[in-house]
């Protein structure tokens, strides 16, 4: 595509370049037309002799449609496109899920000119989002947004974007099945119905938000045989186990570590680089994940639980290194508004 400047009565067909406004500040023709004899006489009327266009070149591919072709590949069975204008369309989910984003191809789509596509963070929760007057679902959160800037591109740069987006999803929602959690508290028989008070509520709404149920609780003692009892016990009755304490664990060496590991728990994980939330553990029993959260769970603010619990429940295995991983992005409460 290039731009070129044409007298007026050579531009009946070509593609506006800019809008037009009149003297009053309103717009009168919008950028992007097929200009037609109607639109030379405005521009005639407004004192022009000549206009800036858009020429599209042998093999270009117009901005509709390479947005187009480039979104219905993008597009998987937990997305729904909605269109714009000016070369855009959307992606949104049609489900409950976690955002999975191939970064790296993201980023080599938007370093070709013309092309941006711009997405949620990468793990972020989305809902379908129901009407209340019908069971039909309406459009869901939005994921992605696909933008052609120009009018037209070039065709190797088009060749390259299909070649980037074609392949394995470089962008889907992970569902969050419904499924049935545990919770686990540990301390002194005098403090059980404290703990209770404390972690059950704020736990409860953040697994409702995330598809599953708090199906079950159980208070022990914060004696090594009692949380390998109670364990096996609840690992039965749920899909994913919660352990939250009197206190936080502090080491590797914990006794609610010792235990996890005498009940044949691995992949034992201590520590995270978030704030709040450093305190967190993580441990598989066979297929179950059992989250040892940290007393910032206590609160409904954004804490290292809203990072790891929906990727849990949403089927991904959690291991030291997507641990280490949480620490860009991890100072959850260190942004100020700029102004």
């Amino acid at each position: 595509m290039r731009v070129q400047e044409v007298a007026l009565e050579q531009a009946v067909g070509q593609l506006l370049l800019h809008s037009v406004f009149d003297e009053a500040g309103k717009r009168v023709i919008r950028k992007g037309v097929t200009l037609t004899a109607t639109h030379l006489a405005q521009l005639h009327s407004l004192g022009q002799s000549s206009v800036e266009v858009a020429v599209l070149e042998e093999g270009d591919v117009g901005e509709e449609r390479a947005a187009a072709q480039l979104i219905e590949t993008l597009c998987t069975d937990a997305l729904a496109i909605s269109w714009g204008i000016g070369g855009r369309a959307n992606l949104h989910t049609t489900l409950s899920g976690v955002v999975y984003v191939d970064v790296a191809r993201l980023e080599a789509l938007n370093t070709l000119a013309g092309v941006t596509l711009a997405t949620v963070p990468q793990y972020s929760v989305v809902h379908p989002r129901f009407r209340t007057e019908t069971p039909h679902p309406r459009k869901g959160d939005q994921v992605a947004t696909l933008k052609i800037i120009p009018y037209a591109l070039p065709a190797p740069i088009f060749a390259r974007a299909k070649e980037i987006v074609q392949g394995p999803a470089l962008l889907d929602v992970r569902p969050l099945p419904i499924q049935r959690a545990g919770l686990l508290l540990i301390g002194a028989a005098i403090a059980h119905a404290q703990l209770r008070r404390q972690f059950e509520p704020p736990l409860q709404r953040r697994l409702e938000a995330l598809n599953a149920t708090l199906a079950t609780v159980l208070a022990v003692e914060a004696r090594e045989d009692a949380v390998v009892e109670a364990v096996q016990q609840l690992r039965g009755s749920c899909t994913v186990l919660l352990v939250a304490g009197q206190s936080s664990i502090m080491d590797r060496d914990d006794r609610v570590l010792r235990a996890l590991r005498a009940a044949g728990a691995e992949g034992i994980v201590h520590g995270a680089p978030v704030d709040p939330g450093s305190l967190l553990a993580l441990a598989y029993l066979g297929q179950t994940p059992i989250l040892c959260v940290p007393g910032c769970a206590r609160s409904q603010e954004p804490n290292v639980v809203d990072l790891v619990l929906p990727r849990i429940l949403a089927g991904e295995r959690i291991t030291q290194p997507q641990i280490s991983r949480l620490g860009h992005g991890g100072l959850l409460g260190g942004l100020q508004p700029a102004f």
